[in-house]
């Protein structure tokens, strides 16, 4: 007779009535003594129930979960249970990551595997690694929900794209449900030719070692479907099927991830495979399968593969890794996205098996939460404000723009501007939501701005840093490493991030007279960052504009931008205008109407290159010029003009490259252009200072 004693059993990280968006959770918990349990069985009323081993009175379940309704009933081996019910909500209006698998196109359809584990799971072919791909996703989004969740931001996760069909996740339960979609795409590469040593990452001599990212790139443009969206970047982690170990490298396969504009991207190889679980039920043994690998069969990769486990570790953890990259993660001090992820079988286990690795037991159970890998904090940040993660409830949030909310809108990347003595503004059309101070490749400093929702003062448009502190933030012995020298990356939401290489270089400069470009002797200027390639084509010096006096713009373009034109009033006495409060509440009421420059009574300056092509932006009566959107890359693509009375100009030049925007903080003013000049404009930038 079952014995019904909740009070028995604790669970760490589930409470009832939880909202959930992820449809698998790893659940933490413990059984008091009095129990002397040794097993704990999870039931759900539509699925196969599972059994998970208790451990010093611990356990951790995978468990999986069906939209809506979910009763959980935990059932020790001694006949005590708990009763708990969520609901699980797939938030399908987030987009997705698309699974795939890459084959080649005259591919055996079969994937690297020892004779001993063909034999216990009945083969190796195409079948049985959708299956396993299906549960390497599940184990990723319930990783990733747990380790969101410790962090202080509610249960989320990213989403995989599912379809209808057999569901293959539990061992004796075959159903129609909706599951992992996994994409099978066929490549115009033969076998051997994505197995050519050439390709090999692992190679030393490879010639092109990172060719596999470009071949999955254009084997997805070209299979459409998802793949062929234009105005948003789409999300795919790509597993090549064809990857082989042939005793000297792991060929067909890349860890690599990141994507342009229209895909983001990571790609993997299957040479541990054969390794990951194929249902809910094996998730367990495997991670504790301490079977040798067979060397003559399959790959050690890196070294820290020397049992199943380990390769499970490894493989699974390294492909997440990638999709970290493609998530918008860097290289990190610790966590999974630098390579903790050797530990990952303890986020699901209470209990270590014998690593070849160390030649020893490992994490002595139970395992704690301290010992398990992690996604590092400014991972954690990311994925935040990622539109791959937003809940529901986030759209009650005010304090920020939720990038779901913003659909394709992209906004322009953070702008720097140098103040004087040490200070630097910095602004954010939709809100700085985090700062890294990087010393080499890594961040090892940070702030944080987190919705007033989680507790924080909400993302910042526009904010005030100081060398000082920015340095108090770091390590003593980074900053005795690196001289002083840190980098600053500036994040803002739904935008390019923005990095700064030599911060107090960046801050160390001295502000510029301009008497001697024609304006009174109180008035300094200071430096923007430049837009575009800092080190390309000619310094331009300093074209001076005084705003108060200038009638209109006229911009040279085609694919790209190639000079501006100011044009001036020629001032009627020694006094120029005042200059009138900058009118936001206009902002996009009315636009620039086609009009020609008027060019009596009227200087003009020179900035980059004057051709046949062009259009004309005409100011109003008592409007000024306030700023520039930028677009650029390794030059300047597109420059579009921004006014007092907040009107928007047309984006003049080419559609390519990041955006920018160049506009002055608070109670200063454009008092110059300033760039690098090439064929066209290769880099540009203001002068800005009071007035």
């Amino acid at each position: 007779m079952r014995i019904t004693g909740s009070n028995h059993i604790e669970l760490f990280n589930l409470q009832d009535k939880a909202q959930l968006s992820s449809p698998c959770l790893i659940v933490h918990g413990k059984c008091s003594k009095s129990t002397d349990a040794k097993m704990m069985q999870v039931s759900h009323p539509q699925l196969a129930p599972v059994t998970y081993p208790i451990n010093e009175g611990f356990f951790k379940a995978t468990i999986m979960l069906t939209p809506g309704e979910n009763i959980l009933t935990f059932v020790t081996d001694t006949n005590v249970s708990k009763t708990v019910t969520c609901s699980y909500t797939p938030l399908l209006q987030n987009p997705p990551v698309h699974m795939c698998l890459l084959i080649a196109k005259d591919s055996p359809l079969a994937y690297d595997c020892p004779k001993i584990q063909r034999d216990r799971e009945g083969g190796n072919g195409l079948d049985l690694a959708i299956k396993k791909l299906k549960m390497g996703a599940h184990l990723m989004q319930a990783f990733t929900n747990e380790q969101m969740l410790r962090a202080g931001f509610g249960n989320r996760t990213f989403r995989f794209e599912e379809e209808f069909g057999p569901d293959y996740t539990f061992k004796q339960q075959t159903e129609m449900r909706n599951s992992v979609k996994i994409h099978i795409i066929r490549c115009n590469k033969t076998t051997s030719e994505l197995r050519n040593h050439d390709l090999a990452q692992q190679n030393p001599k490879a010639s092109n070692a990172g060719g596999l990212f470009g071949i999955a790139m254009e084997t997805l443009k070209g299979y459409g479907g998802p793949f062929a969206a234009e105005n948003k970047p789409v999300q795919a982690a790509v597993m090549f099927l064809d990857t082989h170990w042939d005793g000297n490298f792991i060929t067909a396969h890349a860890a690599l991830g990141g994507g342009d504009d229209r895909i983001k991207l990571a790609i993997f190889g299957s040479h541990g495979l054969y390794s990951w679980p194929t249902c809910i039920e094996d998730v367990v043994p495997y991670f504790m399968d301490d079977t040798r690998t067979s060397l003559n069969e399959v790959a050690n990769d890196s070294g820290e593969c020397g049992t199943h486990w380990e390769t499970l570790n490894v493989t699974l953890g390294a492909f997440m890794h990638e999709i970290g990259h493609l998530l918008g993660c860097p290289h990190q001090v610790n966590g999974v996205m630098l390579r903790d992820y050797v530990r990952l079988n303890r986020s699901f286990l209470t209990k270590e098996a014998f690593s070849s690795k160390n030649n020893s037991y490992g994490a002595a159970s139970p395992i704690y939460p301290k010992e398990e890998c992690t996604w590092n904090r400014l991972d954690l940040v990311r994925f935040l404000y990622h539109p791959s993660f937003t809940l529901p409830a986030d759209y009650y949030d005010a304090s920020y723009l939720r990038p779901g909310m913003l659909g394709n809108f992209i906004a322009p990347q953070p702008s720097l501007y140098p103040i004087g003595k040490g200070e630097c503004n910095i602004s954010g059309e939709t809100g700085i939501f985090l700062i890294e101070l990087i010393c080499g490749d890594l961040a090892h400093g940070s702030i944080e701005y987190l919705p007033k929702s989680l507790g924080g003062s909400g993302p910042q448009r526009n904010i005030v840093v100081s060398l000082d502190d920015l340095r108090s933030r770091l390590p003593k012995d980074k900053i005795e490493q690196f001289g002083n020298s840190f980098a600053l990356k500036v994040l803002s939401v739904n935008a390019s991030e923005v990095t700064i290489p030599n911060f107090p270089s960046f801050l160390n400069v001295e502000p510029i007279p301009m008497k001697k470009y024609g304006f009174s002797s109180e008035v300094v200027g200071f430096k923007s960052q430049l837009f575009g390639n800092p080190n390309g084509g000619q310094d331009a010096g300093i074209i001076p504009i005084d705003i108060r006096n200038v009638t209109a713009l006229r911009i040279f373009h085609g694919g790209a931008l190639d000079g501006v034109r100011v044009y001036m009033r020629r001032p009627t006495s020694t006094n120029a205008p005042p200059i009138p409060p900058r009118n936001s509440i206009k902002k996009l009421v009315h636009s620039f109407k086609a009009a020609t420059v008027n060019e009596n009574n009227t200087d003009s300056v020179l900035f980059g290159k004057q051709t046949n092509d062009f259009t004309d932006v005409v100011l109003e009566p008592g409007e000024y010029l306030t700023g520039f959107n930028v677009r650029s890359g390794g030059w300047v693509d597109a420059i579009q003009v921004l006014t007092s009375e907040g009107r928007v100009s047309r984006m003049m030049g080419g559609a390519g490259g990041g955006l920018g925007e160049l506009s002055p903080p608070a109670g200063q003013y454009i008092l110059g252009l300033q760039g690098r000049i090439g064929q066209w404009v290769d880099a540009f930038g203001i002068i800005y200072g009071p007035l």
